[in-house]
């Protein structure tokens, strides 16, 4: 006898499967969700060396039949990669890349889901092999170059490298490439003023984009400089009083160079030699001169200053871009152009400012103003200092030398 009381039991159960089949196919006929992809131990314009391991990921609202994986064209056969079955699955594999020659190399994933759609999805990416020994050398095994001045260091590589830097005393310096393919790399070090005479050694470390590390080393041999001496110079009582109604600090100045050090682009913005800021009639102080005032003391004039007639033009010395413009009580009406890979130059005592704003890209010989005298200065005449990672150095080497 039918039990009444199991139909309504049964009958929800039937129509549980009717519906849950009733589902199924209508996912089968109507999913069209691309498959998803996700590739670990390998990434786009990597580098690689010896055997990888590679895993291809996925997480799908449909199950995948299909996978398909190509090496520069050619397919590879990976275990597993048919009637997978899975909605979700991690499918690794090996790719021995010893027998593969170094530059780009091209791998593709594709990915077929089972339902009637028979959903597509790919990935290709390139990716770089390089199982070549590390070599590297300084272009010089010693330089020379007098207190005051710029190193201009250079180490050649058989290929690209991800870190190369030197340590010059207790800094460290980072070398750029010479251009954007070269395997040369440079890097300016400042030599201060204050440095002793004597022999000092660079030492870089290196490593390439695959792990390899080696070090270098070179001498430099920094010769004494024999640095004028001046009287100095008085500036009026009453004109300073008024600086300090319109200007800011000095030292708001130096903070704001040390902030901009570490954004200065890692390539140089400029090409050539430095050019003089304006048409020079007379120095009136040499780098590095040693000399006394009331306000500052005794110290050494780590710039130069030059004359033209008063508010002549003055000038961009080489390309770059605007990163100071404003008063401030010792150097009055500042410009500061940011060269890249930290060289900053610094027009001080300007009467006004041409029309340029911070961040103008600035080219050699661009107007920026006109020579004047405002702040700590007693005569009409331009402060112009070269700045390399923040050590003021001679701005006679630049213009004399193509750095």
């Amino acid at each position: 006898m039918f039990d009444r009381l199991k139909f309504p039991v049964f009958f929800g159960f039937v129509l549980f499967i009717t519906g849950f089949l009733g589902l199924k196919v209508f996912s089968y006929f109507t999913h069209s969700e691309l498959p998803d992809i996700m590739l670990t131990g390998i990434k786009k314009d990597g580098y690689v060396a010896g055997e990888v391991s590679v895993a291809i990921n996925s997480n799908n609202g449909y199950k995948i039949d299909l996978i398909s994986v190509f090496l520069d064209g050619d397919h590879v056969d990976v275990d597993g990669s048919r009637n997978i079955g899975k909605k979700v699955f991690n499918l690794p594999f090996k790719i021995d890349t010893v027998d593969l020659s170094d530059g780009k190399h091209t791998l593709n994933v594709a990915i077929i889901d089972s339902s009637r759609n028979k959903n597509r999805n790919e990935e290709t990416i390139e990716f770089i092999v390089d199982n070549s020994d590390l070599k590297a050398a300084f272009l010089n095994q010693e330089y020379k170059v007098a207190q005051g001045h710029t190193i201009h260091a250079k180490v050649q590589t058989n290929k690209r490298v991800e870190k190369l830097d030197v340590q010059f005393l207790e800094k460290k310096y980072k070398f750029y490439p010479e251009s954007e393919y070269a395997n040369i790399y440079e890097c300016f070090i400042p030599v201060d003023c204050d440095l002793n005479a004597g022999e000092y050694l660079l030492n870089a470390r290196l490593k390439d984009f695959v792990g390899n590390e080696m070090s270098l080393a070179s001498r430099v041999d920094i010769q004494e400089y024999n640095f004028p001496r001046q009287k100095g110079f008085i500036v009026d009582r009453e004109k300073l009083e008024e600086e300090k109604e319109v200007s800011m600090s000095n030292k708001i100045l130096e903070d704001a160079i040390e902030k901009w050090l570490q954004d200065s682009p890692n390539k140089k913005l400029w090409s050539g030699r430095f050019e003089m800021p304006i048409d020079v009639k007379r120095v009136t102080t040499y780098f590095g001169e040693v000399r006394t005032t009331p306000e500052k003391g005794h110290y050494l004039h780590k710039a130069v200053d030059i004359l033209n007639s008063p508010k002549s033009v003055v000038w961009a010395s080489q390309a770059g871009r605007i990163i100071i413009k404003d008063r401030f009580l010792l150097t009055g009406n500042t410009i500061v152009i940011d060269h890249g890979v930290g060289v900053f130059t610094i027009y001080c005592h300007l009467e006004d400012f041409a029309d340029v704003e911070i961040g103008d890209m600035l080219k050699k010989g661009n107007k920026i103003g006109r020579l004047g005298m405002t702040g700590y200065a007693n005569g009409y005449h331009l402060h112009w200092e070269l700045r390399v990672n923040n050590v003021a150095v001679n701005p006679f080497q630049w213009v004399q030398k193509t750095f």
